[in-house]
């Protein structure tokens, strides 16, 4: 009888388990509906519109295309791109991205770091060149930072780095507000 008290036991349990008067809980998840620039809950109706501006922060000209001045002493220039997510009741990550991208080969300087102290035995401020950082491998660099969220009043910013080689491009930045799919384009010019 001892082998069988195992199967039976076995048999009883999944047998047991399975009613069809037994239906778990279902989770109260709030479900949300989107459409482009609407953003509805089923459960409160309630609609939340959202806008999106984008301002380049530079001389714009009677086509809508900005223009920025590369900097000609360094390899890149730092930009930063601002806007704003109108109807705006909560943080929302914005995904950004260029067309214009630039290759850091293996064995290209990534940095020259100079470090400065205070010198207390001769009381001079003293400057150190460190070595040099390699690169290790090749790379594509984007020239924008791919992700943002947006501030309690809507306010969204990203950074922009084209490079000094990239003078005479059209540097296309896109902003699209994830939860809600709504896209934004602005179009740079290098110079």
């Amino acid at each position: 009888m001892g082998k069988y008290f195992g199967t039976i036991t076995l048999i009883f349990l999944l047998t047991s388990c399975v009613s069809d008067d037994i239906v778990p809980d279902e989770p109260q998840f709030i479900r949300l509906q989107k459409t482009n620039n609407v953003t509805s809950s089923s459960e409160s109706a309630k609609k939340v519109e959202y806008e999106l501006e984008l301002d380049g922060r530079l001389p714009i000209d009677k086509n809508g295309y900005y223009h920025l001045v590369l900097n000609k002493t360094s390899h890149q220039t730092i930009h930063r791109v601002s806007g704003k997510v109108k109807g705006n009741t909560h943080r929302l990550k914005i995904e950004w991205n260029s067309n214009l991208f630039w290759w850091l080969l293996q064995e290209q300087t990534v940095a020259n770091i100079t470090k400065t102290y205070f010198n207390p035995f001769t009381g001079v401020l003293q400057y150190i060149n460190l070595p040099p950082l390699i690169n290790w491998r090749d790379v594509l660099v984007p020239t924008i930072n791919t992700a943002s969220y947006s501030g309690k009043d809507g306010e969204i910013n990203t950074i922009i780095a084209p490079i000094k080689e990239m003078k005479g491009d059209t540097l296309i930045v896109n902003a699209r507000i994830i939860e809600t799919q709504i896209k934004k384009q602005i179009k740079i010019v290098l110079e």
